[in-house]
């Protein structure tokens, strides 16, 4: 039901968060899954809110229990180059900026069969928003067939979705609040859920059951690290069905 530092069945792959290399930061290792269970670094589960339906999968029979994912073809369509801030413990503690190229970055733990997943999918969309139809059609918005593609009014994006990675001495700092504090209430508020919270105080990263967050980005994401470069930000902290169906 648990685990204790210092358990035969304990052996976690070192994890420095803040590191600036991915090989010395280490991966994310969160699978309970075979010879994966003793190297995990991580509490929680992979997929957010969603890892309940992972569950009634394997309860069902409809997926192994010792299911890995096929990695093949799925880099990401744009490769961010690393920045001074994933190097920085105290800059990103609420997502793993290392997420998003598993494949390439701990490629050796792979090989050697750990259950590594992706925490971020970068890939390229088409979008549809009714402001931009809008815009195209006073004049104000022009196509220029490389981002507004067309005069219906789709956009060309880079899409990038991001899985919830906590690193919990950081998301304490930011409530200001001690981290045994944090991990306690975490752990007695979702009906103890995770006791390692408070089982196991050298982990220090937690996959919290929570949604993620989507990034849109309009034109080169190249541009997104150029400080040359003016950039637009909306940030828009509302429901799904929003979003879908644009009910705000």
């Amino acid at each position: 039901l648990t685990t204790y530092p210092g358990q035969s069945v304990v052996d976690p792959i070192t994890l420095n968060w803040g590191a600036a290399d991915p090989e010395e930061r280490g991966p994310i290792v969160v699978s309970r899954s075979g010879e994966t269970l003793k190297k995990r670094n991580a509490i929680g589960a992979h997929g957010g809110s969603y890892s309940v339906y992972n569950a009634l999968a394997i309860a069902s029979g409809d997926l192994p229990p010792d299911f890995k994912p096929d990695f093949r073809n799925t880099q990401p369509t744009f490769d961010f180059p690393i920045q001074p801030a994933w190097g920085d413990a105290s800059k990103i503690v609420a997502m793993d900026p290392f997420g998003h190229n598993i494949a390439r970055y701990y490629k050796t733990h792979l090989d050697s069969g750990l259950d590594i997943r992706p925490t971020i999918a970068i890939t390229r969309a088409h979008m549809r928003v009714s402001e931009i139809v809008t815009s195209i059609e006073s004049g104000q918005l022009q196509v220029d067939g490389n981002v507004v593609i067309n005069k219906e009014g789709d956009v060309r994006v880079t899409k990038v979705a991001v899985e919830p990675v906590w690193f919990l001495p950081g998301v304490a700092a930011r409530f200001n609040v001690d981290e045994g504090v944090l991990r306690r209430a975490l752990f007695e508020f979702t009906g103890g859920s995770y006791p390692e919270l408070v089982t196991r105080p050298d982990v220090n990263v937690f996959l919290p059951p929570i949604g993620g967050l989507t990034v849109y980005i309009f034109g080169p994401p190249e541009r997104v690290s150029d400080p040359n470069v003016k950039l637009a930000l909306r940030v828009h902290d509302e429901c799904n069905g929003s979003d879908v169906f644009q009910s705000d």
